[in-house]
C-alpha cells in the first residue's frame, strides 16, 4: 500500500487518528541512558534516537488526536490526554497535519502523563488565540485531582502572576454512560478497566453532585479486605478510562486487566467471541514492555487481549525503552503468521516470541509518534506505514 502524505490534511475517510505520543510516563529517550558512563550496558533503544534510523523510538507520553466528521459534515478535532510532553507533540504534529482548533479533550486518568499538559492549552484560548475555550471531558475523580493539583484551572481566583490561564468548560463523564461531543453527533462511550490489584469504588466515576467542583466525601480505597502487606509501600489505586469512539475505535491505555463485564460491553463475552462481527475495526491497546506491570499489560497479555477482541487492526502503544520499535515489529509480525525474517533475531525478539502463546494469527503492530490511521465509511482501516 502506498504511503499517505502528511500534506493530505483532510482525507475522505470520516475518521482520522494521529498518535501524538506512544511512550510511557518517562518518555523516550531516557536521560540516564543517554548520559550513561562508558562501562555501563548501553540502552540501544534510547541511543538509537540520536540517529535518523531511530526516530520511531522517540516516544512522548501516550496521546492521540482524532479528526472525525460531525453531523454537520465538518471535521471535529478530539484529543485524548494532554500529558507532560503534549506541547512539543502538538508543535510537531498539528502543523504537519493541518490541525488547529480542538473541539474536545478526553482525559483517561489523573496521572502526570495524561493531564500535566492542561496548562499548555492556554495557547489555544489565551485572548481567544484560536478559540474562546476548550471542552474537557473527565471523570469526577480526575476532576477532583485537577482541582487539587491545579486549582487555577478550575477556579480563576486561584491564578497568580498575570492570571493568564486557559479557558475550560468542564464535562463530568461516567463509566459506561455514552455521551456526545457537544452538538456534533459524535458518540463516545467511556469505560473503566482498572488494574487487576484494585477494585474501584462506584463513586469514583460518578459525579459527586450536579456541581462538578464539589469533591466527593469518599476517598479512593484499596479493595475491601485487601490491605498492603506489612512493611510494603501502599500504592494508591486509580482508574483509567478507555473509550469506544463512534463504534469504530476502541482506545485503551494504562491497563493491566479487563474485567468480564467490560468484555461484555465490547460484545466479546466467551459465548460469542471471536465470531461476533460487530467489533470496531481499530483497537488501540496498552503494552509497556515484554513483562507485565502493576498497571500495564506485558506483550503476552496484550496479544491475548488482542486475539480475544478480534479487531481488524490492533495497534499497541504506551511503550517503555526495553524493546525497540523494530523489535516490536518483528515480534508482532510473527503473531500475524510470519515465520521467517531477513535478519538474525535479537535476544529481545527471541524472548518476546517465547512469551507469546500459540493462537490464531492476527494483525497487530506497534504504534509510533506521528503514525496516522484512517477508517473509511465502510469501516475499513488503513494507515500510512503498514500494509
Amino acid at each position: 500500500m502506498g504511503s499517505l502524505s502528511p500534506n493530505m490534511f483532510l482525507p475522505e475517510e470520516p475518521i482520522e487518528l494521529i498518535f501524538l505520543g506512544t511512550g510511557t510516563s518517562s518518555t523516550l529517550p531516557h536521560l540516564d541512558c543517554l548520559t550513561a558512563p562508558p562501562d555501563a550496558k548501553p540502552c540501544k533503544t534510547c541511543i538509537s534516537t540520536l540517529y535518523p534510523e531511530g526516530k520511531k523510538n522517540i516516544r512522548r507520553n501516550t496521546s492521540c488526536v482524532l479528526r472525525i466528521r460531525g453531523s454537520d459534515g465538518e471535521k471535529k478535532t478530539i484529543v485524548i490526554d494532554v500529558g507532560k510532553s503534549f506541547q512539543p507533540a502538538a508543535i510537531e504534529w498539528f502543523p504537519k497535519y493541518g490541525l488547529r482548533k480542538i473541539d474536545a479533550v478526553l482525559i483517561t486518568h489523573a496521572h502526570a502523563d495524561a493531564m500535566n499538559g492542561l496548562d499548555d492549552l492556554r495557547g489555544w484560548t489565551l485572548r481567544g488565540a484560536i478559540q474562546p475555550h476548550v471542552d474537557l471531558y473527565v471523570s469526577s475523580h480526575t476532576f477532583r485531582e485537577v482541582q487539587r493539583s491545579f486549582p487555577y484551572l478550575v477556579a480563576k481566583e486561584f491564578a497568580s502572576g498575570g492570571g493568564d490561564v486557559p479557558e475550560f468548560k468542564w464535562h463530568i463523564i461516567e463509566d459506561r454512560v455514552p455521551f456526545e461531543i457537544e452538538n456534533t453527533g459524535i458518540k463516545i462511550t467511556p469505560f473503566a478497566a482498572p488494574p487487576l490489584e484494585f477494585c474501584p469504588t462506584p463513586s469514583s466515576l460518578s459525579p459527586a453532585s450536579t456541581n462538578p467542583s464539589t469533591p466527593s466525601d469518599r476517598p479512593s480505597t484499596p479493595r475491601d479486605g485487601i490491605l498492603p502487606a506489612e512493611g510494603t509501600k501502599a500504592i494508591r489505586p486509580y482508574l483509567c478510562l478507555g473509550f469506544i469512539i463512534q463504534d469504530a475505535i476502541v482506545y485503551l491505555s494504562d491497563v493491566s486487566h479487563i474485567p468480564e463485564d467490560v468484555w461484555a460491553l465490547f460484545g466479546r463475552s466467551p459465548a460469542d467471541a471471536p465470531e461476533k462481527p460487530s467489533v470496531p475495526p481499530v483497537f488501540i491497546l496498552d503494552c509497556l514492555r515484554l513483562q507485565p506491570h502493576t498497571s500495564h499489560l506485558g506483550i503476552a497479555d496484550s496479544i491475548a487481549v488482542a486475539r480475544r477482541m478480534g479487531a481488524q487492526r490492533t495497534y499497541l502503544t504506551g511503550f517503555g525503552h526495553e524493546v525497540s520499535h523494530d523489535e516490536y515489529v518483528t515480534i508482532l509480525e510473527a503473531v500475524g503468521g510470519r515465520k521467517k525474517f531477513d535478519h538474525p533475531l535479537t535476544s529481545v525478539e527471541r524472548q518476546g516470541l517465547a512469551l507469546i502463546e500459540e493462537g490464531k494469527p492476527i494483525w497487530v503492530r506497534p504504534t509510533y509518534d506521528g503514525l496516522r490511521v484512517l477508517v473509511s465509511e465502510d469501516l475499513k482501516a488503513r494507515d500510512d506505514k503498514y500494509c
